[in-house]
């Protein structure tokens, strides 16, 4: 390993994982996550794959540790649990997912080596599959998949053929051809393999695959901007009602309204024979809907929903919980346990797989509540016959941290894979109108009350990704992986015959 030692090589892998991050928003320094991979994978080169496992966790653990530093702001300062539970929960989480990069670093080593030019092939198939696993396992978590980190790129064009993973899948690339000019090989095949994502950026923008339907609506979000500490108290219920009340006359005429999530802290039943049933009224008489962000109890469990209101009516409950945040997936046995730390939890009701459309003129919406955008193969498919994507969260659970600005792009992301128009509205920002390739049209200032007015495009049909989503990558990396073992096996086979 020449002059520095593997202890010192460990030391300077979690902050390789971390400087990572800053490839991903509000920073977006994009070209660090290929060069913080490199240089993770040269420093461990010449390591049996066990040691190389080690550098790899430590490489993820400062990764999402840098990266997921504002759950402890959720859990802890607005959540109620101790900092150390805080603290440790966030460590644990990190702790978790940094065995996928440990699992792809110690494998690639065991299957080709580190310093086989077979990189080239195995690093994007290995790392894509690996993000794959993550979107899907202990219901996934995806948030930080690579591919992220270039929303504002021409080549995030990729995504509306591949998805968000085919941008992963890019980044590798570059990742693996950086590695190959430090093991000093011949320029031509590293940088031939660094220029070929550039032609991405060649293809047609995502609006491209899919076409105007109908006249545009008008539309205009309501950040309420209420302060997540102050939010739940029950003197700010009234305030918090009158509040979106006058915003939302204020906003009028619109064809849509689009509120936050759980705007309304009163449940539906405590409100839907007055303050809502006056809301109804005021606004048929305009011709015009709000989705009013709002808890549903229904056979004996809250559900995080949307109700429309005005025009038209309906429903939609939110489908996929946040693990840990909206529900526990943990024995009943275990839970006096947590009444014993002093750590407030319950769980809601998970909606239906298939809820019936809410519609807004002639348009059917795809509604998604907070965490449901990160999962873009669920949106591909729900978008399918509908005009446009509409994204209601609660972001003050992060205050000023990363986590908004992250929760946008990844949003944006949604756009560019389905080609379709966004409508955002966040409680404390960012309240974001984002065009069908994912451009930012219009968005708020955080923290403040806002009205954003958005003519707002539906796009009918269907971009390649939305046809057949994640599929491709999964055959395809599963694929390259299998022939890399194959040969691997005829290799020894040939080896140990002379």
């Amino acid at each position: 390993m020449g002059l520095m030692s593997f202890r010192i090589r460990c030391l300077l892998l979690p902050p390789l994982g971390a400087l990572g991050i800053t490839a991903f928003a509000p920073l977006e320094w994009w070209p660090l996550w290929p060069v913080c991979l490199a240089l993770a994978l040269f420093l461990l080169r010449e390591q049996r794959p066990r040691a190389v496992m080690l550098g790899g966790w430590l490489f993820g653990l400062g990764h999402f540790v840098a990266g997921l530093y504002w759950t402890v702001i959720s859990t802890h300062v607005y959540g109620g649990a101790p900092a150390w539970l805080g603290v440790s929960l966030c460590l644990i989480l990190s702790a978790f997912l940094a065995l996928y990069p440990a699992l792809v670093f110690a494998g690639l080593q065991r299957l080709v080596g580190l310093q086989s030019r077979w990189m080239l092939l195995a690093l994007p198939a290995a790392w894509v599959l690996s993000e794959l696993l993550r979107g899907w396992v202990f219901s996934g978590f995806p948030w930080f998949s690579a591919g992220y980190a270039l929303t504002d790129m021409a080549m995030a064009r990729l995504a509306a053929i591949g998805g968000v993973f085919s941008l992963s899948a890019a980044l590798c690339l570059w990742a693996a051809g950086l590695l190959q000019l430090l093991l000093r090989r011949p320029p031509p095949m590293p940088v031939l393999t660094m220029s070929l994502p550039v032609l991405a950026a060649l293809l047609p923008p995502p609006s491209a695959w899919t076409d105007e339907a109908g006249q545009p609506l008008q539309a205009t979000l309501v950040q309420g901007s209420v302060e997540q500490q102050l939010k739940w108290l029950p003197e700010m219920r009234q305030l918090t009602l009158d509040r979106y009340w006058q915003m939302s006359e204020d906003a009028l005429p619109a064809d849509l309204l689009v509120w936050p999530e759980v705007a309304i802290t009163l449940p539906y039943d405590r409100v839907r024979d007055s303050y809502l049933a006056a809301l109804q009224a005021t606004l048929s008489a305009q011709d015009a809907t709000a989705l009013v962000g709002i808890t549903v109890r229904e056979d004996g469990l809250p559900y995080n929903s949307v109700i429309a209101v005005g025009a038209n009516q309906g429903r939609y409950d939110k489908r996929h919980l946040v693990p840990f945040g909206e529900y526990f997936p943990i024995p009943d046995w275990l839970r006096p346990i947590m009444d014993v730390l002093g750590t407030p939890y319950s769980d809601l009701g998970f909606g239906a797989a298939q809820q019936r459309r809410i519609q807004v003129r002639d348009q059917a919406l795809s509604i998604s509540i907070c965490f449901e955008d990160v999962f873009g193969e669920e949106i591909a498919l729900d978008a399918a016959g509908t005009g446009l994507l509409v994204n209601m969260t609660n972001d003050a659970w992060f205050a000023d941290s990363t986590a908004p600005h992250q929760h946008l792009q990844i949003a944006r992301m949604r756009a560019i894979e389905t080609g379709r128009p966004l409508l955002r509205s966040a409680n404390t920002g960012i309240s974001a109108h984002v065009d069908a390739d994912g451009q930012i049209v219009a968005r708020t200032a955080q923290f403040e009350p806002a009205l954003l007015p958005a003519s707002v495009q539906p796009r009918s049909g269907l971009t390649p990704y939305m046809r057949w989503r994640n599929a491709p990558l999964w055959l395809l990396c599963a694929a390259v992986l299998l022939m890399l073992v194959l040969m691997q096996i005829h290799k020894r086979q040939r080896t140990s015959n002379v």
